[in-house]
């Protein structure tokens, strides 16, 4: 497979040449039966690459999952303004090493699957890799944790949840683990500390127990470990800071806080997403979320959607709650967010690579002049949010590597140029 050197602040790894891995010509899962080296069980989800590139678009067919329903409701239509798809296609901006390329090239480069800006409400640009389906739902990961966060900020204005409560008045069950003593707000923050490590290149980080907790990955035959999430959450520790000193990345916060917010409803996280957003957005297709051996959703990961519905969320979120003819969400509760965390926080948790930035309810926040922010997922998923320019770009991807450094050093200056092109 052609192979090209990617190198990023950080981060230098070579990658197979997003042209080498285009899913119409991969054929992968394609024959009754597909050949033996086309075929992708749910231990190949991940792992070769570029199996990725098929499986993040037909999760549901390899692991159980609960529907989020759009309803009855009709479709909310995205209007389109003709003219700007060549002029951003060929947008020059320059990368990280000074180099000079294209919006297109970017697009390629971060192995996207799906691209969709809009500007005032108009849909601008949307563009497919080549043999992904428009109306298959795609794996978000992490941006799923944007969803909880808003979901449990309109809790908290609607006096339902307690920020300054602590976790355990919730869920008792976690007395005795790392948890006891930080609040719900710590959680939202991922201020709270943890003994918990998150990091996706080290075989030996707890994001592994993490994963086979959830069903992410078969378990190894001897594995002895939690095999549900109930079971695992409560196993891990406190960490070595008091609670709200520093910010520190841990989807078992959001975890946690999918955990709470079942709790405080009575609702599964599917059911929350589909009363509270889904029905209410007129979306076009059903959404689903993965879940663990018991039946529970991976709060933190699990959400699948549509790139166009994907959009309609965003722009929800950019007009502050409203859309589709509703106030779906508090106009306050998007401000809360919007406002950011502690920037001196946010800087224990090394990540460079968004120099500025902090951490608010589940959102990234830039503090940039546009007052942009962000959900992020790993292997490239964002929803990128910018209000002074009103402008959306929401982006799923396949990309080899996991981590956000890897492609956040190039998707900064490229909305960043986009954003001066629309403005």
């Amino acid at each position: 497979m052609a192979t090209v050197l990617i190198s990023t602040p950080g981060i230098t790894a070579e990658l197979p040449d997003p042209a080498s891995v285009r899913t119409d010509q991969l054929q992968l899962m394609q024959g009754f039966p597909p050949p033996a080296d086309k075929q992708i069980t749910q231990s190949g989800f991940m792992r070769p690459y570029p199996n990725p590139r098929w499986s993040f678009h037909h999760a549901r067919e390899l692991f159980p999952s609960r529907r989020v329903a759009r309803g009855q409701e009709a479709v909310a239509v995205l209007p389109r303004a003709e003219g700007m798809e060549q002029k951003i296609a060929e947008l020059q901006f320059t990368g990280p090493d000074g180099q000079q390329m294209s919006f297109e090239q970017y697009l390629d480069s971060t192995y996207v699957d799906g691209v969709l800006v809009m500007q005032h409400g108009k849909v601008l640009f949307e563009r497919y890799q080549p043999g992904v389906p428009d109306n298959e739902p795609h794996i978000l990961w992490s941006v799923t944790k944007s969803f909880v966060g808003l979901l449990a900020t309109q809790l908290i204005e609607e006096g339902q949840l307690d920020p300054e409560a602590p976790v355990t008045r919730y869920l008792p069950e976690l007395e005795n683990s790392g948890w006891r003593g930080a609040t719900v707000q710590q959680v939202l923050d991922m201020t709270a500390d943890i003994n918990y490590s998150e990091v996706y290149a080290d075989r030996n980080s707890d994001v592994v127990k993490y994963s086979l907790a959830a069903g992410m990955a078969p378990l190894p035959q001897d594995y002895a470990g939690a095999r549900d999430l109930y079971s695992y959450l409560p196993t891990i520790g406190a960490g070595e800071d008091a609670h709200g000193e520093a910010f520190r990345y841990r989807t078992t916060h959001t975890e946690v806080l999918g955990w709470i917010l079942r709790r405080v409803t009575g609702l599964s996280t599917a059911a929350l997403v589909e009363q509270r957003l889904w029905r209410k957005l007129g979306a076009e297709e059903d959404g689903y979320l993965l879940l663990d051996a018991k039946g529970t959703e991976w709060a933190g990961a699990g959400l699948n959607v549509t790139l166009r519905d994907l959009a309609r969320f965003a722009e929800m979120v950019r007009l502050e709650g409203r859309f589709n003819g509703q106030q779906i969400v508090s106009a306050e509760a998007i401000r809360k967010i919007r406002e950011g965390g502690d920037r001196d926080k946010f800087k224990a948790a090394g990540r460079d690579f968004q120099p500025g930035y902090s951490y608010r309810n589940q959102w990234w926040i830039s503090h940039n002049d546009d007052g942009a922010f962000e959900a992020l997922g790993v292997h490239g998923q964002m929803i990128h949010i910018n209000p002074a320019v009103g402008m959306v770009m929401v982006r799923l991807s396949s990309h080899p590597i996991a981590s956000s450094a890897e492609t956040m050093p190039l998707s900064i200056p490229a909305l960043a140029a986009l954003a001066d092109l629309l403005r």
